[in-house]
């Protein structure tokens, strides 16, 4: 009986150390991962007349999911002149582009 008892008790204590050595702390430890860095870039846009930021921005549309008021804020932060105002004919205004690192696209 203290045989079986041993032979279990060391079963269960080499399943645990195959858990934890592959799926544990020990593999991350050695490999971490890569952080997913996303930036917010511009692109310099002469307006035209009739135009808006709803035409402006499906004009020059992003590959990253974010919601309107998002890129919304992020162009104001680029042009804080135009928030009490809006953009005159032929006015130089910055509108966001987002660009990922490689690790990103990889997890998507």
């Amino acid at each position: 009986m203290k045989i079986f008892v041993a032979t279990i008790m060391i079963l269960i204590t080499l399943y645990i150390i195959k858990v934890d050595m592959f799926e544990g702390t020990i593999p991350l430890a050695f490999y971490p991962s890569e952080e997913c860095i996303e930036t917010m870039d511009y692109i310099s846009v002469k307006v035209h007349e009739g135009d808006t930021l709803y035409s402006l921005f499906s004009m020059y549309p992003t590959n990253k999911s974010i919601t309107h008021q998002e890129r919304l804020g992020d162009f104001y932060q680029l042009n804080p002149h135009l928030i009490n105002q809006t953009a005159k004919d032929g006015e130089l205004i910055f509108l966001p582009v987002y660009s990922s690192n490689e690790a990103c696209k990889n997890e998507r």
